[in-house]
């Protein structure tokens, strides 16, 4: 891997990266889903 050569703000972190898609992202695309096939079908 490159090494890091951002500087991080005061408080922030090295370990606070995130290298796969968090979970909330997938139930966000669930719910948005469910919300469009319901608007659609008009229920």
């Amino acid at each position: 891997m490159a090494a890091n050569t951002t500087n991080r703000p005061a408080g922030v972190p090295e370990e606070n990266e995130y290298h796969s898609i968090h979970w909330t992202v997938i139930l966000t695309y669930i719910v948005a889903v469910a919300a469009l096939y319901l608007l659609l079908t008009g229920a």
